[in-house]
């Protein structure tokens, strides 16, 4: 349970300052229908481009470096990402590839509430893994796992 505590933290206020953002325009509606940001192709296209563009450090490779950074973002109402941030660090090598990564997506299907688009946060997990000694190694990102 306080493993999960932080992602519910995280995602209530990912999507605090979205809502706020659209309520006084909006007070005649009662139910606010919010649709998360959405990378081009979905969920699998995310999970293909970031293992296709990610390369593991080989500085973190040697130092048996490996975990799940998290890295943070705002999609905007154009679409393109901005202010990308790690929100959960491994290691300064996997870190900066990660956010390399991220920062180098396409542009997304802007986030809506209420039928109108607005910013939104998107919280990412690259996972970086390693195999038996000697081998490349392994990373990308859990499917279903976009905060």
């Amino acid at each position: 349970m306080k493993r999960l505590l932080p992602y519910l933290l995280l995602l209530i206020f990912s999507i605090a300052p979205f809502h706020g953002s659209f309520a006084q325009k909006n007070k005649k509606k009662t139910k606010d229908e919010i649709v998360m940001p959405k990378f081009p192709g979905g969920e699998s296209e995310l999970h293909k481009f970031i293992i296709s563009e990610l390369q593991y450090p080989f500085e973190a490779r040697m130092n048996r470096e490996s975990g799940e950074v998290l890295v943070a973002f705002s999609v905007g109402m154009d679409g393109y990402i901005t202010g990308v941030r790690v929100v959960r660090s491994v290691s300064k090598a996997l870190d900066a590839e990660a956010v390399r990564v991220v920062s180098n997506s396409p542009k997304w299907k802007p986030g809506r509430m209420n039928g109108q688009k607005g910013r939104t946060s998107v919280t990412v997990p690259v996972e970086f893994r390693l195999r038996k000694k000697g081998s490349k190694g392994n990373f990308g990102f859990k499917k279903h796992s976009i905060y």
